[in-house]
């Protein structure tokens, strides 16, 4: 009796087999990483309504973090800062002195800078554009964090070398229970309690504290104690 199909589609069964896993491991890996914060936020740099240069007034005039964003020891949330804030530095020539006179009238018909007089003025705020953010259903408490002496650079990395302002970390739960269960690795001496006190907002300096060989041995897990820091890792402890 002839055989309806040849020998060799006995393998196709096995064949479909091999392609439908190899197929379904490309799928995961490629979820795994393109469907995750590690590839959708990180780099994130969204063009804002005003060009604020964080390189400019964080870096080169040394503006402290805690200016702008103000409320970040006594709130869960980081505040973005008003149009009032913004007018303390750049309101008239009295109140920038720094300047000379060639870049106060390069400062007065700046692009941006006229953008945020005029919103001063009629009192709309400017809409920027939020890069940070954790989903719904889960929550940080920037007041928790800052006061237990992990610093801005942590999360959000050298801004003030930051011409545009941009995601520097997934803000994952992965991510962040690596700090959780290593707090001795993140945190700094902000009272000086081991040595001199290190701000929170001296980015330099606490890049620099951090990536001291053998950081967390010495310092780190002393802070610890000293702090009597206990990082939750249950699920209540962010999902609440």
């Amino acid at each position: 009796m002839a055989y309806i199909f040849p020998r060799w589609a006995n393998r196709i069964p096995a064949i479909l087999v091999l392609a439908l896993g190899g197929l379904s491991t490309v799928i995961v890996i490629g979820g795994w990483y393109y469907l995750t914060p590690d590839y959708f936020k990180v780099g994130y740099e969204p063009d804002q309504p005003v060009d604020y240069n964080h390189q400019l007034h964080a870096g080169t005039l040394g503006i402290d973090c805690r200016y702008c964003h103000s409320q970040v020891e006594e709130s869960p949330h980081s505040n973005v800062p008003s149009n009032t804030v913004c007018m303390g530095c750049h309101a008239g020539e009295g109140d920038v002195a720094f300047l000379s006179r060639e870049l106060w009238n390069a400062h007065k018909i700046n692009a941006n800078l006229i953008r945020v007089r005029e919103a001063y003025e009629t009192g709309e705020p400017i809409r920027w554009r939020r890069i940070h953010k954790v989903p719904e259903y889960a929550h940080f408490n920037h007041a928790v964090h800052v006061n237990a002496g992990v610093s801005c650079y942590s999360c959000h990395g050298r801004v003030d070398q930051q011409i545009v302002a941009r995601q520097e970390h997934s803000l994952g739960m992965g991510w962040c229970l690596d700090c959780h269960r290593n707090p001795e690795e993140f945190v700094v001496d902000v009272r000086g309690t081991l040595g001199d006190a290190v701000a929170v907002t001296d980015l330099s300096a606490v890049e620099q504290a951090l990536g001291t060989p053998g950081y967390a041995d010495q310092f780190g897990e002393q802070l610890v104690r000293e702090k009597q820091l206990q990082p939750p890792e249950h699920c209540a402890a962010c999902h609440y």
